[in-house]
């Protein structure tokens, strides 16, 4: 395979150049697991965000690889670790494709891989072969149909990614570059820290899909869901709510009086208030001002008929 050479559209502009930045990996030269004891326990929110991601994304990668169905295969997400770009998932000894993805709103970038193995059984299982194969049956260069195929897998996988994630933070992401690379070829990553996680196929040892996306950027667009959208908890418990008595006070005006004045009130004394008898009174339930209203009279009785909240 040619140095990076584009696998889907020819008008594509090619990689964005990306900044390099150090490499993360543990003793073990691997991929190196959370710490959520130490300084990484920030990441929490991104870390199972990420978990839900990839388990979103296999599901919709079953259906988009329907020979998987008919061969009773699977995709299996592994867990979330630091991404690490000299770890195996980003050092293929044969040829891969990545999908690089980005938000138009926010810095957050994100990544998706297929790696040697995975191309080896997309393709055949594309073709229709009714047997996966491993990993070491493509190790050449891809010809230009098999390029071109592999191109349009990698864009469906990638919207399938781009769905798991949306469904998850509300974030949008954008396919913004695709490329092959030849086997052991470097490339650079996007600077700011990442997480990822490996989906490997079910019976196929070095096989998987790869998925990778910005640790700050899935922890901002978490934080952003969380509040534009209610807690979901159990419905019991807001069943129960609604049954907790609340004080509601209408307050109609207000006056200040000196202590001799109110030592001196007696029986058919007329307290005037500072308000008008069409003037909007305020509504306060459990203590706090929520509601406006005027006074009226329902069915002969002082009632208030609300208006608005409060600030409106």
């Amino acid at each position: 395979m040619n140095d990076r050479a584009p696998v889907v559209p020819p008008n594509s502009t090619g990689p964005r150049a990306l900044s390099s930045r150090p490499s993360s990996t543990g003793a073990s030269g691997g991929v190196r697991p959370l710490d959520l004891t130490g300084r990484e326990r920030h990441l929490r929110s991104a870390m199972q965000a990420m978990t839900k991601i990839a388990v979103t994304f296999t599901r919709g990668a079953r259906k988009t690889l329907p020979f998987l169905m008919r061969q009773r295969g699977r995709l299996d997400p592994s867990g979330v670790a630091i991404l690490d770009p000299t770890s195996a998932e980003f050092c293929s000894q044969g040829p891969s494709v990545e999908v690089l993805l980005e938000c138009d709103e926010s810095s957050s970038w994100a990544i998706l891989r297929l790696d040697a193995g995975a191309l080896a059984i997309v393709l055949e299982g594309t073709l229709g072969s009714r047997e996966t194969s491993s990993a070491s049956e493509l190790t050449g260069e891809l010809s230009p149909a098999q390029r071109a195929l592999v191109g349009k897998i990698a864009q469906a996988l990638a919207e399938d990614f781009v769905a798991a994630v949306k469904a998850e933070t509300g974030q949008q992401l954008v396919a913004k570059d695709w490329y092959g690379l030849a086997g052991g070829e470097d490339r650079e990553l996007p600077e700011s820290d990442g997480l990822t996680v490996r989906c490997t196929f079910s019976g196929v040892e070095g096989a998987g899909i790869v998925i990778a996306s910005s640790a700050e950027g899935l922890e901002a667009a978490v934080r952003e869901n969380e509040i534009d959208e209610p807690a979901h908890g159990d419905p019991r418990m807001g069943d129960a709510m609604r049954d907790v008595p609340v004080d509601v006070v209408v307050e109609l005006g207000r006056l200040t009086l000196g202590l001799r004045e109110v030592l001196t009130l007696k029986a058919g004394d007329v307290v005037r208030l500072n308000a008008a008898v069409d003037d909007p009174v305020s509504v306060r339930v459990a203590n706090l001002e929520k509601l406006g209203g005027v006074p009226v009279v329902s069915r002969g009785q002082l009632a208030v008929e609300i208006r608005g909240r409060h600030g409106e």
